[in-house]
């Protein structure tokens, strides 16, 4: 069976990270990232497991260096094992769900905002016609005298 590989670019947008910080993180963490033919980056599955445990880990205030000791262990398991183990794959799990909601929350977030742009711009038109009508009707009183 092949294993699935993914380009840096590829990498980038599943986790939502630009390139120079996961090249610091593989420098930092001395990773085991491999290269192809042409001396290109390339990540497994397993290696994009490793970055979103990585990145969730960082938003909880842990350091490169207190992470880089993790992410050693999971490489090594990973030798010693060719599957992933379930434990692993349920906290991988967690991380992508709570990061699905958390997006899912931002994008809520976003169209209730734009709601309420729409709702103070048809006020605003309201009120401004109102205001149209009004000196109108001032303009017919002042001009039949």
């Amino acid at each position: 069976m092949q294993e699935t590989i993914y380009s840096v670019s590829e990498a980038v947008g599943i986790l939502e990270l630009q390139s120079h910080v996961l090249r610091y993180w593989e420098e930092e963490m001395k990773l085991p990232i491999k290269r192809n033919e042409l001396g290109h980056r390339y990540y497994t599955r397993w290696d994009i497991q490793v970055f979103l445990s990585i990145k969730e880990l960082k938003k909880k205030g842990y350091s490169l260096k207190e992470i880089g000791k993790l992410a050693e262990l999971f490489y090594q398991k990973q030798e010693k094992e060719s599957r992933i183990s379930p434990e692993f794959m349920e906290i991988i799990s967690k991380l992508v769900k709570a990061q699905l909601k958390e997006k899912k929350t931002g994008e809520d977030r976003y169209k209730k905002l734009d709601e309420r742009i729409r709702n103070y711009q048809q006020s605003r038109r309201e009120v401004a016609a109102a205001l149209e009508k009004k000196n109108s009707k001032k303009k017919g009183i002042f001009s039949r005298r």
